[in-house]
């Protein structure tokens, strides 16, 4: 390993912060690194910054699924206007109820709990193994497809509290007639695929809240990490090159004493 990899991450933090215009003081990264008991130096910030660079080759575009989110939801609420999109929309009057597929309009804020829904998987995803297996574009359609899915759900729980309310109506959307419709250009063998894809993926966004795929923000094991971070403190010592040439001509040096 020739790199920190403690180092290398609070470098990539101090130049995302220089890419989005909010630097970040450097000293105060190394304040915050001496709290979590991972002590980085601003010398190896700014030498971590470099190889960083170096690394990425300076292309310092970054593609995320919390974009393609924003996309798919734009790209939504125009296909639900349009007069075949009408027809995936279902109001229900009461939770619990038939849904009818009289013509609906959708607005943007009927699509905001989705969309933030989305955001705070998306979130979960960014911090697992997930973004190493699957495309941005994949991650947010699925998100897309996982929010929906748990609003559902979330509704129909609270179907015997809704009841009770005879004013309260709310929208469904059938996402699978929008994905065919983004796609229907496909082939069926695409189109299969897409499916298979879609529903392996959405299996795996459902596991990220039992800390599954890598997932920092749930079920984290500290005994794990404090294996880990012994680990990554003979990382410098790997990496450091001129550090060996130092102890290969200790070592001469003692067994020169020794001999004489």
């Amino acid at each position: 390993m020739m790199f920190d990899p403690k180092a290398i991450m609070v470098a990539a933090a101090f130049l995302a912060s220089k890419i989005e215009d909010a630097t970040v003081n450097v000293h105060d990264l190394v304040k915050g690194t001496e709290e979590m008991q991972a002590l980085v130096s601003a010398p190896d910030i700014i030498v971590a910054e470099l190889h960083l660079l170096c690394g990425v080759d300076k292309d310092l575009m970054c593609h995320h699924p919390y974009k393609t989110v924003l996309a798919y939801t734009e790209d939504l609420r125009t296909y639900l206007k349009s007069e075949r999109g009408r027809k995936a929309v279902m109001s229900t009057s009461v939770p619990g109820e038939s849904s009818s597929r009289t013509p609906v309009i959708v607005s943007g804020e009927d699509l905001r709990p989705m969309h933030d829904n989305a955001r705070l998987i998306v979130e979960d995803i960014c911090v697992s193994d997930v973004p190493l297996m699957y495309t941005p574009g994949q991650i947010g359609l699925a998100a897309m497809l996982v929010a929906n899915e748990d609003l559902k759900k979330k509704r129909d729980e609270n179907a015997e509290k809704e009841k009770a309310e005879a004013s309260t109506s709310y929208v469904k959307i059938d996402l699978s007639s929008y994905v065919k419709y983004r796609f229907e250009g496909r082939s069926e063998k695409e189109h299969a695929l897409l499916k298979i894809q879609m529903n392996e993926l959405m299996a795996m966004l459902g596991e990220l809240k039992d800390g599954k795929y890598g997932c920092g923000n749930h079920g984290i094991d500290m005994g794990a990490l404090k294996v880990v971070h012994k680990k990554l403190k003979k990382c410098r010592r790997w990496g450091d090159i001129s550090g060996k040439d130092e102890n290969k001509k200790k070592k001469k040096k003692k067994r020169k004493a020794e001999s004489g």
